[in-house]
């Protein structure tokens, strides 16, 4: 039987923060080793768009910092939730820092990884809805509907380089 552990409200924002701070270096790095105008020009897009999801959680850890009433206090299974999400899947992984490339370079394997970081965030932030307060959820939306966002384009790339290679 594997235990789950437990983070605090506080922990999983370290998290959602450190994620996009990954996302952004994911991205950063994909934009050095392409060649190809159009890849570069997304995963730029990517990037920016990682940075300002990081803004958003840093403000929303500081309304958790002034606010000790900010989250409910009915969170263990949220949290158990979240917390499996990391340990089970590949966000831990990237959490650790392991390298997911593992010496592959290839556009192809970004997209792979690419895709599954996304996947998996969807889940993460969806699962952080109940820690939000309603007067932030509409950011946590658009978040989650931008992360869907990059899911669909990086597929796409998917879909149309595998079809190129033909």
């Amino acid at each position: 039987m594997t235990v789950t552990l437990r983070f605090s409200p506080g922990e999983v924002l370290d998290m959602a923060e450190e994620l996009e701070r990954r996302g952004i270096a994911f991205y950063a790095n994909l934009v050095k080793q392409t060649n190809d105008p159009k890849s570069k020009e997304i995963f730029t897009f990517l990037e920016e768009e990682e940075k300002r999801h990081l803004d958003y959680f840093q403000k929303i850890k500081s309304d958790l910092n002034a606010n000790a009433d900010f989250f409910p206090d009915t969170m263990d299974e949220t949290i158990n939730y979240l917390g499996s999400i990391i340990e089970n899947g590949v966000l831990g992984k990237v959490l650790k820092g392991v390298d997911l490339m593992h010496g592959d370079t290839s556009v192809i394997k970004a997209l792979e990884v690419g895709i599954e970081v996304e996947k998996e965030s969807v889940l993460f932030y969806q699962g952080m809805d109940i820690m939000i307060p309603a007067s932030k959820k509409e950011w946590l939306n658009k978040v989650i509907q931008e992360e869907k966002k990059h899911f669909t384009i990086l597929t796409g790339m998917m879909k149309d380089l595998m079809a190129t290679s033909q």
